[in-house]
């Protein structure tokens, strides 16, 4: 049917210009205090936090944590 591919496609949200610069601020905050503990975010963290910083993300799903295979196990204490 016509049309019907673009239900898979989601919604672009549109956020202010002001939004946008408080949401790439925090970004690099963030970015600026993971490099003072000696550590990096990798390319899929780069690529989450862009996505937050173009609104096509919330705060609540940019902080939900990922399932990374490759994560350190949660101790059995």
């Amino acid at each position: 049917m016509a049309g019907e591919g673009q239900r898979a496609l989601r919604p672009h949200k549109t956020i202010s210009d002001a939004e946008r610069s408080r949401r790439e601020a925090a970004v690099n905050y963030a970015r600026a205090s993971v490099g003072l503990e000696g550590f990096s975010l990798s390319e899929a963290d780069e690529a989450h936090a862009r996505r937050f910083i173009k609104g096509e993300i919330s705060l609540q799903e940019f902080v939900q944590p990922c399932a990374d295979p490759l994560a350190l196990p949660k101790s059995s204490s």
